[in-house]
């Protein structure tokens, strides 16, 4: 159907008034808006202690500086480079094991 041939009454002849509908436009407000509306409720939060603890944590990160391990950075990759740097699997099993304890604590 095209466009300019719309049946009678849905052309732009027809006028918005006539709609027995009552509409609301612009910032006119519905007359019993103000007896429909309801008081918003208090919206509560609580945090798991887990929560509280990785929070505090993170402010502890944030307000220390990093330290500088630029020149022991370095010399790893130095070592690493030239083939001479040796993993010791003792160590690192402890650490790993250490890193484990400690997640579990949180």
């Amino acid at each position: 159907m095209a466009i300019d041939k719309l049946p009678a009454g849905l052309g732009n002849s027809t006028p918005l008034t006539t709609n027995k509908y009552k509409q609301n436009i612009g910032n006119e407000a519905a007359p019993n808006a103000a007896k429909n509306t309801v008081s918003p409720s208090q919206d509560s939060v609580t945090l798991t202690p887990q929560a509280q603890r990785l929070s505090q944590v993170q402010q502890n990160l944030a307000n220390t500086s990093a330290p500088d391990n630029s020149a022991k950075i370095a010399a790893l990759k130095k070592a690493v480079n030239e083939g001479s740097y040796q993993v010791d699997s003792d160590k690192l099993a402890a650490n790993i094991s250490s890193f484990e304890q400690d997640l579990k604590g949180l």
